[in-house]
């Protein structure tokens, strides 16, 4: 029960923490912001367990699947949303449209990864015996999760720093990215995409199961048996932001000399 709720936290908390971790390194999120994000998205979540029957029965029973898979797409849109305001539209674009972002990403990864932790107390609660470990675990969860993002605030921050908002920026895209990429053994289990043969097998260094798997996959999305479609998509997903901005930027410059001349 101990080990059970801490690895909970690694699968589907630490998430959370990671993005707020990134989100507030990168813009400013206010107290007020927070609170109301965290508070919308248990509501959402309490809502979206409710519907689960009816989620299910959608789309010839893959209903609730879909539906995952499409908030986790949904949390990349929303990062690529904010990469948006940072290397396409002026500075004020950022400013008036953050707050929002925020908000929505927060409540996002809130009901992606918010269902089944609630399921999880909700199922122990009713255990006898079962109290003290849960506790513990929590405890124990919270700890690492808390420690866990404000090293990546301070990481992200750096960044920024050093490097510009677009260096700090790239590392929350590597997150969604992976965390899009895992979703899709969310399409696999109902049918909806092949499960594909694995291109390596590296189980023997990091297994997916072990809390450093579990920690690596939230992290950056490390898979050890990866698909040629889960490979193929998340360096998709990660390089066409890049390549777009590279592009755009030369475009820009060009434009600008010939407006000089």
């Amino acid at each position: 029960m101990l080990i059970n709720t801490v690895i909970l936290f690694l699968r589907d908390a630490l998430p959370l923490f990671v993005l707020l971790g990134m989100l507030i390194g990168q813009v400013a999120v206010t107290k007020r912001l927070l609170f109301g994000a965290l508070l919308l998205g248990f509501f959402c979540s309490l809502v979206f367990i409710q519907q689960v029957d009816v989620l299910g029965e959608l789309f010839a029973g893959t209903g609730l699947e879909v539906s995952l898979w499409a908030l986790h797409f949904l949390l990349y849109s929303g990062v690529l949303l904010l990469g948006f305001g940072l290397f396409i539209r002026p500075a004020s674009y950022l400013n008036r449209h953050q707050s929002w972002i925020v908000l929505v990403l927060l409540v996002i990864i809130i009901v992606a990864k918010g269902t089944n932790f609630l399921l999880y107390f909700n199922g122990f609660l009713n255990q006898q015996n079962a109290l003290q470990s849960m506790l513990i675990g929590t405890l124990l969860g919270l700890g690492i999760c808390l420690s866990l993002a404000i090293l990546l605030y301070f990481f992200t921050v750096w960044l920024k720093r050093q490097f510009g908002p677009f260096a700090s920026w790239t590392i929350l895209l590597i997150f969604v990215s992976g965390q899009v990429t895992n979703s899709l053994n969310l399409l696999v289990q109902v049918d909806v995409i092949p499960e594909g043969v694995s291109l390596w097998n590296s189980q023997w260094l990091v297994d997916n199961e072990s809390e450093y798997g579990h920690l690596l996959n939230v992290l950056f999305g490390y898979i050890a048996t990866p698909t040629t479609l889960q490979v193929s998509l998340y360096i998709y997903l990660i390089f066409l932001p890049l390549f777009t901005r590279y592009f755009w930027l030369k475009f820009i410059a060009h434009t600008d000399r010939g407006e000089n001349q």
